[in-house]
């Protein structure tokens, strides 16, 4: 499984994105925002089982967030802009559970994360601020786990991993082989403190 290829798929959408846009700003914005109003969120089966998960979501029209953010990702490193996966998980209140996003790179700016799953337009409609928000920062209900994807575990698993790609659940394995997801379990537990009555910012 290799995800992040220079595809012939990948260089006609980006011309399809570009054109003959040259400055990497606005590069970014149109691939960002392309994205966001043409592959909605969908839930998929496991990366592993796809030979290339930015063109599974080309040929599908759709993808989940941690498949959308390695279309974006791999579309930036095509025209140039340095980008990188990140995952780990989202902790709303409420809701907790894994998620994927992204983040690029400008000169003088740094490292900038990016969510193209939640940068839902048609969502916000022609409230600029509020669809643009996750295409330049997130919101501070992140918990990162990886800073990269397909990353060696230390120490070593003997028996294959169950998923080769992402890493928030974890990999079992025992004496006598893998355990994958559906026997074992996992949770998550977030606990939100409360702001103290007397609390002065």
């Amino acid at each position: 499984m290799c995800s992040i290829v220079f595809t012939e798929k990948i260089k006609n959408l980006s011309k399809t994105i570009i054109v003959t846009e040259k400055e990497p700003v606005v590069i970014f914005r149109k691939i960002y925002e392309y994205i966001t109003e043409n592959y909605p969120w969908a839930s998929s089966r496991e990366y592993s089982t796809m030979p290339n998960i930015p063109s599974y979501v080309i040929d599908n029209g759709h993808g989940d967030c941690g498949m959308l953010s390695l279309l974006l990702i791999t579309l930036c490193r095509y025209n140039g802009i340095p980008s990188k996966w990140q995952s780990g998980f989202m902790i709303h209140p409420k809701h907790a559970g894994m998620h994927d996003w992204a983040e690029v790179y400008f000169e003088g700016i740094g490292w900038i994360p990016v969510d193209p799953s939640l940068g839902e337009r048609k969502i916000f409609d022609k409230q600029e601020e509020l669809a643009s928000f996750f295409m330049k920062g997130i919101d501070s209900y992140r918990l990162i786990v990886n800073e990269d994807y397909s990353c060696r575990l230390y120490p070593a698993k003997i028996y294959p991993r169950s998923e080769t790609v992402d890493f928030q659940r974890g990999e079992a394995e025992w004496r006598g082989g893998n355990l994958y997801f559906d026997q074992w379990k996992w949770n998550l537990h977030v606990e939100y403190l409360k702001e103290p009555n007397n609390f002065v910012p």
